[in-house]
């Protein structure tokens, strides 16, 4: 266990104080503090991993395969485990989704877009606008939404492809309460 000095402990205490957190007790904030320094660590641990990556690249600029070992893809979020990846200046992706890269189904770009501003899949939009997912797949065969689909994959609904997205979705659902 990482040993905490009364001295940085006073420190943490103070700061947290400032910060408007408060502990009952100093070993209440001990723990604190240790589990901020195991966090850290961590994060540490994660961008030594993430340099040795970027250094890779430099030897093989067109990207490399990788095992997955639980990673999700930087694209349609699905978690890889036994299966291998593909890692490239986009990042990790599942060998679907670099497959749609290659043959420029999917811009690359969106897979470093990780607060999905540029896009939503399938899953996502059916779960934030509180559609069916079959209905959304529905409404791009028609015609009304655009999505570009990953072979063996979701569908991605891009921003720019459909600036008026919710509207389309509230007509469907307006349409689906009148006819129950």
């Amino acid at each position: 266990m990482v040993q905490i000095s009364d001295k940085n402990l006073d420190e943490f205490i103070k700061v947290s104080e400032k910060e408007g957190h408060t502990y009952k007790t100093r070993e209440d904030a001990r723990q604190s503090a240790y589990n901020l320094v195991r966090f850290v660590d961590v994060l540490i641990e994660i961008d030594q991993k993430e340099k040795a990556l970027e250094r890779r690249l430099e030897d093989e600029p067109k990207g490399f395969s990788m095992q997955g070992n639980g990673r999700s893809c930087s694209l349609c979020g699905y978690s890889q485990y036994e299966a291998s990846g593909w890692y490239d200046k986009w990042g990790f992706k599942c060998m679907n989704c670099q497959k749609a890269v290659d043959k420029r189904l999917i811009p690359g770009s969106l897979c470093r877009d990780y607060k999905n501003e540029k896009y939503a899949t399938d899953s996502t939009l059916s779960w934030k606008a509180d559609i069916h997912i079959q209905t959304l797949r529905k409404l791009a065969r028609q015609g009304k939404l655009k999505a570009r689909l990953i072979p063996n994959g979701p569908y991605l609904f891009l921003r720019k492809d459909n600036p008026n997205i919710m509207d389309v979705i509230e007509k469907e659902k307006s349409t689906r309460m009148k006819v129950k």
